[in-house]
């Protein structure tokens, strides 16, 4: 199966609906006008995009909707019919664009998306390891180095046994000491 874009740039799987096939992708909704976008066109020479616009148009995708580009003319689709935009329109547009706070530029999009599927893929591999029997999550106090907690106390069991065992052999050998000095033994 190949990936089609539509005209902008646009992947046709990505951007647009296959249930609502004659909604435009977002980014280039003002490249068409209105009922002239089919889905399955996409890829095409023929996918509608600044249709009537002669010179060689060419859809620009943006996130404003996108605009036709003829020669050094920028016009964007108002219903059915093309308007051209001035200078000072495109300026307007423009500062919409930037100081908008929707959230939906591409950037935004792709960078929720990342977060979501990093966050995913931690919240799997913490079940995981709470399924094995390693639960990551510190709970209570620190328990950093866990690991090496486990070797510290084995260690420190260790010698706390040896020193035990001396007192006690000491213990009994100053016992015999003392018996054999006062001749009970």
């Amino acid at each position: 199966m190949t990936n089609a874009e539509c005209s902008g740039g646009q992947d046709r799987n990505t951007t647009t609906s296959e249930t609502e096939d004659h909604i435009p992708p977002p980014k280039t909704r003002n490249c068409y006008l209105t009922d002239e976008f089919d889905r399955s066109k996409c890829g095409t020479s023929d996918d509608g995009a600044c249709h009537g616009k002669g010179g060689g148009p060419a859809c620009v995708a943006d996130d404003s909707g996108g605009y036709c580009k003829v020669v050094d003319q920028i016009w964007i689709s108002v219903g059915p019919v093309f308007e051209k935009l001035s200078g000072r329109d495109i300026l307007d547009r423009y500062m919409r664009s930037r100081d908008s706070s929707s959230g939906s530029s591409d950037s935004d999009v792709k960078t929720s998306r990342a977060l979501k599927n990093q966050e995913r893929r931690m919240t799997n591999k913490i079940r995981e390891l709470q399924i094995m029997g390693k639960d990551p999550i510190i709970q209570g106090g620190s328990q950093r180095g866990q690991e090496g907690l486990e070797v510290h106390e084995f260690v420190t069991d260790m010698f706390f046994n040896i020193g035990i065992g001396i007192i006690t052999i000491l213990f009994f050998i100053s016992c015999a000491f003392i018996l054999i000095q006062n001749k009970l033994i």
